[in-house]
């Protein structure tokens, strides 16, 4: 298994690329080469190192979730009956399979995994819950909290 690259790697001229990448992930090569003050291939040739170094793991675009018709996020924590690799593993492909969950940690403390979910309602959480996420082998607990609004949501890394 490869290392992951440390900070240290980076120069001020990679920090800002990896910034104005975050605020603007479509940026033209001419304008992110004019705004790092380097040409657009010196500028092309930092970006496609800092790819293939893992900094930067893709592209894409953020989408509001309540335009399309989800207007409820959940955190469901999640608790096992076994800790061994069998059924973390099982546990960890069947939430990979609910695209209601769009995100899963692996956490310690009380619960072994903290999941981030959005469905349209309630009625559709407690189908998810009852017909999906609790018949996943293993399951010994769920604790859900419901996000009544949302203080701070950000993309961006602290670079």
């Amino acid at each position: 298994m490869q290392e992951a690259p440390v900070k240290s790697f980076l120069d001020e001229t990679d920090e800002k690329i990896l910034k104005i990448l975050q605020e603007n992930g479509r940026i033209t090569n001419a304008d992110l080469a004019k705004a790092i003050e380097l040409s657009p291939p010196s500028a092309l040739q930092r970006v496609r190192r800092l790819e293939r170094a893992g900094y930067i793991l893709g592209y894409t675009a953020l989408l509001d979730p309540e335009k399309l018709g989800y207007s409820i996020t959940v955190w469901a924590m999640m608790s096992l009956t076994l800790h061994q690799d069998q059924p973390i593993e099982r546990f960890r492909s069947r939430v990979m399979e609910v695209p209601e969950v769009v995100e899963c940690y692996n956490v310690s403390g009380e619960y072994d995994f903290l999941l981030k979910i959005l469905v349209a309602d309630i009625r559709a959480y407690e189908s998810l819950m009852r017909e999906t996420l609790s018949r996943i082998e293993g399951v010994r607990q769920m604790q859900s909290s419901f996000v009544l609004g949302v203080t701070k949501h950000t993309t961006h890394i602290p670079v």
